[in-house]
Formats: structure tokens, C-alpha cells, sequence
């Protein structure tokens, strides 16, 4: 969801009166900075961050323009505006070799007509990032965030706020010439706030081990073996859906990057899995997923990012067991002046449901197609204004996941 261009900030960073100037025009945008002192510098230990906008979705719960939104959510329209406030936090500190990151937001979300939506939210990454010697490195992390599911594919037309807790510990051990090997293990937990079918709450964990190749160029090349276990959490076997109560998943990961010019670089990387649960065993899945990225530096000011993407994911009806998304996009920006970026990008989807578990089902297919374009300006090194428009769309056989949607935004960020 994105907000409107035009709207103007509707909250206050710093009290009601300069809220108001604010939502006037350029002068009380002008007045806000101008009497806005504090700076952040990159270099300082410790930042704060203070941002506000509104958000305008003119097609909140992704419904068919066959749908008539008295009959489905209540009321006559499907638009809303969200008013956004948030407050983060950036902790960065070295002691010697060790380096102590901490960065936290909170964000109240407000919406005007559906207010049963309203929702508050944090985020966190918590890392110790350590050295031994010169050989032995590696990464303690604790994340959080916190996130309102989307409506696209789970019609369930209620407040859901997915919460994922993710804990991780990596190494690397330079043991030879330009050769690194790798081991990690990551424990993550998955709860919604409603519980429904594809929106499960779930424990994972995980662990790996692996190489990697480093060059003298700065380019590399990993090769990872990871192991996955997954439990559902109040989960009970569904005979009807043959849905299970745990899945264990094996993966094999190469990845790459490589550094082709000096203004433009490729990276990639490949997932060859297998998908398994204990007790319906139709419901596994297998196959290959990954993704290819290409960045060109063309010049000082512009910039062109072009990827496809193949991405393996589960789904739970009578008619698939999971789904197939072949995503391509293009991404170019260009930097206006000092103080002023351009970007746009330009994405398609062709999603691909398939497993069923019962026979003469009609296979699902799905294009979604998406356009942003978007435009960043600081006054000051330490402000920042954000506004954004974009179409997404989906067309498909399932009439019922159908949808248009417009969008757009504007915020105003400041950072101390």
C-alpha cells in the first residue's frame, strides 16, 4: 500500500501548529526545515529517525471489479487513506575487530474508513558482528518484524498482523588461499494474529554448511547444503485438505556475484530443494528456484537494474499443493541533481498453481503486472521527502483473485 501524491504529511514530527504549515504548501515545508537544526552525520554512533504521510490505496482488500464492496466488506467503497507515524532508532558501534549494530522502529497506522484495520507495529535487528584473528569471522542476529497481511491472496477481510521472531548465528573460516568455509544455523517463529489456511502460524529451523570462493577482483562464489525442519503451531491434521502438522525441507544454494566492469555487476543464485510432509505425502513439492540480477552503472546519474526470478512457494486448496512465480522486472534510475533521485520500475509475474490433490481441477494461472515510479528529494542532508505512485493488477481463470489497484504516498522523513 502507498500514499497519495498531493495529500501532504498529515502527522507532526514536531507539534500540532507546524503539522499544520506543513499540510499548506511548500513555505510551511520550508519553515519546518529551516527550523529543524538537528543533523545526522553517517559517521556517528548513534541516529534517531522521525518520519510521517499518508498512504492512499484506492482498492484496499485487492477486490474483483465484479464485487460490489457493500455486499463484501460493508461499506460502499474500497479506498482508504493511511496515516503513518514512525519513530526508529540506529545504533552502530566498533570495538576493535567487534562491531554492535542495533536499529528499531515503531510505526502507528491509522486507516479513515476502515478503522477496524488500525494496527501498531515494531521492527528490530539486533547484530553482533565478531572477528577472531584474521581467519575466524562470523554474525550473531536477532530480528523482528512485524507486518499487516496483505489481502491479495488470503480473502479474510480482518486486522491480521503477521509477527516473525528470527534468530542466527554464522561463521566463516578463511582456511585457505581464497577459500572460506561457512556453517549456520537459524531458529525463526511465524505467528499470526488469525489463524487461516496459508497464513499458518509455524516454527522453522534450519542449518547449514558451506564454501565459498573469493577472488582477488572481490567477486565470489558459495556453495550451500542447509536443512530444514518446520513444525505448525496448534496445528492439527486436515484430512479434508491434507494439510499436516509439520515438513521438513532439504536445500542445495550456489550462488554468485561477479564484478564484470567496473559500472556493472551480475549476480545470481540457484535453490534446488525438496519439500516433504510426514503424513500427506501429495502435498510434496520439489524443484529448482533462483534468480539472475544485472546492474549497469550507465552513468554518473542514471542506473538500469534488470532480474528474473523463479521462486517455489507452498499453497493449501483442493485444486494446488504450491505455485510457480516466474517474475521479471526492469529498474532504472537517475539521479536529478545532488539532491534529487528518480526511480521506476516495471515488474510482470506469471504465477502457476500446481499439485492438485484431487482430480479434474482447473489449474490456476495468474499474471500480475506492477508499475512505480517514484521521486526522493533532501533539502538537507538530514531530511528527506519520498513520493511514490503505483498500478498493480492481476488478471486470472479464478475470477474470485481478480483485482486493479492504484496507489500512491508521500513521506516525510527526518534523521538526527
Amino acid at each position: 500500500m502507498r500514499t497519495k501524491l498531493g495529500v501532504g504529511v498529515k502527522s507532526c514530527l514536531c507539534n500540532k501548529s507546524s503539522l499544520k504549515i506543513v499540510a499548506n504548501g511548500g513555505v510551511g515545508l520550508s519553515l519546518l526545515l529551516l527550523s529543524f537544526t538537528a543533523a545526522a552525520d553517517q559517521f556517528d554512533t548513534l541516529n534517531y529517525s522521525l518520519s510521517a504521510g499518508m498512504i492512499y490505496d484506492n482498492n484496499i482488500f485487492r477486490l474483483p471489479s465484479t464485487v460490489d464492496p457493500q455486499l463484501a466488506i460493508g461499506k460502499p467503497t474500497k479506498s482508504d487513506h493511511i496515516q503513518a507515524e514512525s519513530l526508529g532508532i540506529d545504533l552502530d558501534k566498533k570495538y576493535s575487530n567487534q562491531d554492535i549494530q542495533f536499529k528499531a522502529n515503531a510505526t502507528n497506522n491509522k486507516f479513515s474508513t476502515f478503522s477496524y484495520l488500525n494496527y501498531f507495529n515494531t521492527a528490530y535487528n539486533a547484530a553482533w558482528n565478531w572477528n577472531l584473528a584474521t581467519r575466524f569471522s562470523g554474525s550473531v542476529s536477532d530480528t523482528r518484524t512485524q507486518t499487516l497481511n496483505s489481502f491479495t491472496d488470503i480473502h479474510s477481510y480482518t486486522r491480521n498482523l503477521t509477527t516473525v521472531d528470527t534468530k542466527r548465528l554464522n561463521g566463516d573460516w578463511w582456511f585457505e588461499s581464497n577459500w572460506h568455509a561457512l556453517l549456520g544455523a537459524t531458529d525463526s517463529k511465524t505467528t499470526s494474529s488469525q489463524s487461516v489456511i496459508n497464513n499458518q502460524s509455524y516454527i522453522a529451523k534450519s542449518t547449514e554448511w558451506g564454501l565459498r570462493y573469493i577472488p582477488a577482483d572481490g567477486s565470489s562464489i558459495s556453495f550451500i547444503s542447509r536443512t530444514v525442519r518446520g513444525t505448525y503451531i496448534n496445528g492439527n491434521l486436515n484430512y479434508f485438505l491434507q494439510m499436516d502438522t509439520e515438513y521438513s525441507e532439504s536445500q542445495k544454494e550456489f550462488n554468485f556475484n561477479w564484478q564484470l566492469s567496473g559500472k556493472s555487476m551480475l549476480s545470481g543464485n540457484l535453490i534446488n530443494f525438496n519439500h516433504r510432509y510426514p503424513t500427506f505425502n501429495k502435498r510434496d513439492y520439489s524443484g529448482t528456484q533462483g534468480g539472475l540480477s544485472y546492474f549497469w552503472n550507465i552513468s554518473d546519474k542514471t542506473g538500469m537494474n534488470i532480474s528474473a526470478n523463479r521462486t517455489i512457494s507452498g499453497w493449501y486448496d483442493l485444486a494446488s499443493s504450491y505455485y510457480i512465480s516466474d517474475a521479471t522486472s526492469v529498474a532504472p534510475t537517475w539521479q536529478i541533481s545532488t539532491r534529487t533521485n528518480m526511480h521506476f520500475s516495471y515488474t510482470r509475474s506469471q504465477v502457476d498453481y500446481r499439485g492438485p490433490i484431487i482430480s479434474n481441477t482447473i489449474e490456476r494461472l495468474d499474471t500480475i503486472q506492477s508499475k512505480e515510479l517514484g521521486l526522493d528529494w533532501s533539502p538537507q542532508r538530514s531530511v528527506k521527502l519520498s513520493a511514490s505512485v503505483q498500478n498493480a493488477s492481476r488478471s486470472t481463470n479464478y475470477l474470485n483473485y481478480e483485482y486493479a489497484d492504484k496507489s500512491a504516498n508521500l513521506f516525510l522523513q527526518i534523521t538526527f
